[in-house]
Parts: structure tokens; sequence; C-alpha cells
């Protein structure tokens, strides 16, 4: 039986390439590497480059290699396929589907840095192989849902101001059938989102093994 967990990752992470802390209480942050548990889907750390010892000359105190942090949009709606929205009234239709919204995003990144790439490679023992978390959008308050494979309806209100201690989120569903998490409370930092990189194969050869090929830091999703 395919886990709840994985069901919901996957309907998200399929279309908009974002994964799902299904715990987004649980902390993830920018920089942590490990591996996907292929029953639940969830990312299980094993380290963290800033944190990790590495032998390279970097100095890890420039801010220059510190992550990157932007305040986002007033909400962030991600959803799969079959999902209508209009405002923040969701409507999935009969398949199975999954959406998430979040309250004043934030978005932690990796920083766009070649001494991040050199930071990469003095690691392939302990990063070949291994996914690594590039960004991490953290909020006050969120909520899931996943819809069975009938057609419900599902809207979330948002607060129209900020209270001092609660974000006001307002959540109701025309049925019970559905998956329903939600978590609300200014002074908790949730981290429901997050993106995934894996370093490509060539990635980690050496200068002399590309020849003269042009040699590919990219790293895919």
């Amino acid at each position: 039986m395919k886990y709840e967990s994985r069901k919901f990752i996957d309907l998200i992470q399929g279309i908009t390439y974002k994964w799902t802390n299904w715990d987004p209480e649980r902390t993830i942050e920018v920089g942590d590497y490990g591996m996907v548990n292929k029953s639940t889907g969830e990312f299980e750390r094993e380290g963290n480059i800033y944190t990790s010892k590495g032998i390279i000359n970097i100095d890890m105190t420039d801010p220059a290699l510190h992550p990157e942090e932007k305040e986002g949009d007033n909400k962030l709606i991600v959803k799969s396929w079959d999902v209508t929205i209009k405002e923040t009234d969701m409507a999935p239709e009969a398949k199975q589907a999954a959406a998430m919204v979040v309250y004043k995003p934030r978005y932690i990144s990796l920083p766009k840095d070649e001494c991040i790439i050199e930071l990469f490679k003095s690691r392939p023992d302990d990063l070949k192989g291994k996914y690594i978390i590039t960004k991490v959008i953290c909020c006050p308050a969120y909520v899931m849902y996943m819809s069975t494979n009938r057609a419900e309806k599902f809207s979330v209100t948002l607060p129209a101001t900020e209270p001092p201690a609660s974000t006001g989120f307002t959540c109701s569903s025309e049925t019970t059938y559905g998956l329903y998490h939600e978590g609300s409370n200014m002074t908790t930092k949730y981290m429901p989102l997050y993106r995934l990189k894996k370093p490509r194969d060539k990635f980690w050869l050496n200068l002399s093994q590309h020849g003269d090929k042009k040699i590919d830091d990219s790293i895919k999703k």
C-alpha cells in the first residue's frame, strides 16, 4: 500500500518540482544532503554542507556563501493536475489530487556562487549520489489537502489583516473524505516545501577525464 505521504509528495512534485515536507514543523535547512525514502517520499538528512568538515580552502564565513533569503507574496498556492482554483477555493475533479496554500512564504536558497560548486566538488565521498536541498520555503501558516477519488470542494480564507499571534486561517471542506493538515502560528517557522537537486554523474569527473569536452557543472533536478 502506498503511503499517504508518498501520494501527496508525488502529486505536488510531479508538476511543481517542489518536494513536500510531510511534517512542516520538522526542520530542514538549505545545504542539507541525504536520500529520499522510496516508500514515504520523505527526505532523510545525512549532513549539511555548511557544517560538515571538508578539505578545501574555502572561507565558509564569507557572506557570499551564506543562504539567501527573500520574502514572497501574501500567499503561495501549489497544486497537482485536476485541481481548479478560484481565489482560494479548490475543486479537485474525480481523480485524486493535492493542493497546498502557504501563507506569507519566505524563500531561503543556496547562493549562486562558484565557491558553492567548488564546495560540492570537494566532497565526492559525502555528496556523490545524494540529494542536496537548494531551497526551503518557510511560513507561519499552511494548509495541505489531498482529495480521494471523489469530486470534492475545499476552501481556504486568508486573513485581511495580520493578528499578533495567529494568522486567522479559516479552512472548510464540503466533504470529509480527503486528507487535511494545517498549521497556523506566527511564532512557529513551518517548512512545508523545498527543492532537491542531485549532481549529475559527470559533475564529479576530474578535468582530465573530460578531455576537450566542456565541463557541465549543472545539477539535475
